[in-house]
């Protein structure tokens, strides 16, 4: 089977009224064509990645387009042999992307952006600085060649860390994400900050890989579904999983010790000395561990007897 998955945003003004109704209309259409993900939608407005059969997912976009009454709306496109969700959810934000400022919302024709290819040759340029807006977690996992970041756990930090970074406000500043939404709050960010010459790659990585893959973006796109990320195919990763013991994306390969069953883990459990495929497994490892430490000390003590 083939699967379609879809992401898309847009910032627009929606009254509470509109929310309601918007909500109830994608919930129906969602429910109509089968389709799984997760839609977030606010006062601000919309951000999505939804999956469906092939065939029913134009069906969605062009409901899409008219719920909203907007005829441009971008979608990125990319294929699976399976969702990569388990079901369908809308939920209502103050913000769409946290960034800790829901009065900081974007104008659909904000100026700043740049295409793969002016990319391309913008980071070129030996005075350009790239700046990475994702999270600490994402950037393991890929990123461009000459890229900077804030190693950031939460976007909602990048104010701060923008503010003490020490970048120079003269420079060209290339900044980037997934699929561009953070970068539509972060050039604000930084423009009101004092920074003059700020541009962000439209459509984000993803749009990048579509254009120009195995190139100047090293690794693989974290995602936020159960894919965890695509490559430079935009293909699901065959490389990483998410860790079932913390959540976090993880390549490291185990033996569980205690059902024998083979998992992925992340690095950073790994070292902490999980050896388990999952908090099932951990917990009764660790029932059976206290309970052969409880024999072993009854057996000492009648031997000292």
């Amino acid at each position: 089977m083939s699967i379609t998955i879809t992401t898309f945003y847009r910032f627009i003004k929606l009254s509470d009224e509109q929310l309601v109704q918007i909500r109830h209309q994608i919930e129906m259409v969602a429910s109509a064509n089968h389709l799984r993900g997760l839609v977030l939608i606010g006062a601000e407005g919309i951000n999505a990645t939804v999956s469906g059969e092939t065939n029913s997912i134009p069906v969605f976009q062009n409901e899409i387009r008219s719920i909203l009454n907007v005829s441009d709306l971008k979608f990125k496109d990319s294929v699976g042999t399976k969702h990569p969700f388990h079901v369908f959810k809308v939920k209502v934000r103050e913000e769409i992307v946290s960034l800790g400022k829901p009065d900081l919302v974007p104008d659909r024709v904000q100026d700043g952006h740049i295409s793969p290819q002016e990319w391309q040759k913008a980071m070129n340029d030996p005075d350009t600085v790239v700046l990475d807006t994702r999270n600490d977690y994402e950037i393991e996992l890929g990123k461009f060649k000459k890229a900077i970041d804030f190693n950031l756990q939460e976007f909602n930090e990048f104010p701060e860390r923008l503010k003490n970074s020490g970048l120079d406000k003269d420079k060209q500043v290339l900044i980037y994400c997934t699929g561009g939404i953070r970068c539509e709050k972060a050039i604000l960010e930084m423009r009101e900050q004092g920074y003059k010459n700020v541009n962000q790659l439209e459509g984000g990585i993803l749009n990048y890989l579509k254009e120009f893959p195995d190139q100047d973006f090293e690794g693989e796109c974290f995602v936020f579904d159960y894919r965890v990320a695509v490559d430079q195919q935009l293909q699901p990763s065959t490389k990483y999983q998410l860790c079932p013991h913390c959540g976090q994306p993880g390549e490291e390969k185990i033996v569980c010790t205690q059902c024998k069953r083979k998992e992925i883990i992340c690095t950073a459990c790994s070292s902490k000395g999980v050896t388990t495929c999952s908090k099932n497994c951990a917990h009764h490892q660790s029932i059976g561990s206290k309970s052969s430490k409880v024999h072993y000390d009854e057996l000492k003590k009648r031997q000292r007897a």
